[in-house]
């Protein structure tokens, strides 16, 4: 079954609505943490997202607002502690459903059966993710054309990543090495994502802030969200049908 035929925009839009819920709390938390980053750096959303990536002006987003309004930091982090949790549950979910509908698994797996180790690995999946992305992104805006090493590790990283991720999710009877194309795939496909973060998402980003305020900047999360779950879920789909086809072929004499 390939992706088209699975419905594959459908799962995509799913995941990446999940991933969403998700990166609200998500932000909200780091946003707690990290509140004073407004008062040392005045620099707008479009400035931190070609700098630091998107995330990084996402997050940024939800310091500001912080800043701004009347809350209390110290009941807003153990809210969004819980909400984190909760809402990382329902990503796992949609992408434990994508992986199992890619793999045709005869019983999908939904049901998570270490629910506290799957927020905490999931998350510092993310989180690992994050910050390689934005250390890279910093030092290619420091060094500009001398960052290639830099990218390249990161590549090498998320390639890296991307086998663990997927190593957990359904994938039927494949080996680790079946895994690797999508790995492969991830990881290139992030960097052309950054590519296209600095150059479409981050002007859009600076435009949408100014003109439609916070629904304007979720708005542009959702589709970089979208073209992320594309890639997450599109790996899950090149590595069963390679897997399939090569199970397909008659074993040499």
């Amino acid at each position: 079954m390939t992706e088209r035929e699975a419905g594959g925009a459908l799962i995509e839009a799913g995941v990446a609505f999940r991933l969403f819920l998700w990166l609200v709390p998500f932000g909200l938390v780091v946003a707690a943490v990290l509140s004073f980053w407004v008062d040392l750096n005045t620099h707008g959303l479009e400035h931190e997202a070609r700098t630091f990536g998107i995330s990084a002006a996402a997050a940024k987003g939800g310091a500001k607002a912080l800043s701004e309004g009347d809350h209390d930091i110290y009941l807003l982090l153990p809210f969004g502690i819980v909400m984190l949790a909760w809402f990382t549950i329902g990503a796992v979910r949609a992408l434990l459903l994508a992986y199992s509908l890619a793999w045709q698994v005869e019983r999908p797996r939904t049901r998570i059966r270490r629910p506290f180790l799957s927020i905490l690995l999931f998350n510092a999946v993310f989180v690992g993710v994050t910050v390689s992305g934005t250390a890279v992104a910093w030092f290619r805006h420091q060094l500009g054309a001398s960052s290639v090493i830099g990218i390249l590790l990161s590549v090498v990283v998320v390639i890296g990543v991307a086998l663990l991720g997927m190593w957990f999710l359904p994938h039927s009877t494949a080996p680790l090495y079946y895994l690797l194309p999508g790995a492969v795939l991830i990881g290139i496909g992030n960097q052309v994502i950054s590519v296209i973060v600095v150059y479409y998402f981050a002007p859009r980003l600076g435009r949408a802030e100014a003109a439609y305020g916070a629904f304007g900047t979720a708005a542009v999360l959702l589709v970089w969200l979208y073209v992320l779950a594309r890639l997450v879920v599109g790996a899950a789909f090149l590595n069963a049908v390679i897997y399939r086809r090569h199970a397909a072929e008659p074993a040499e004499p």
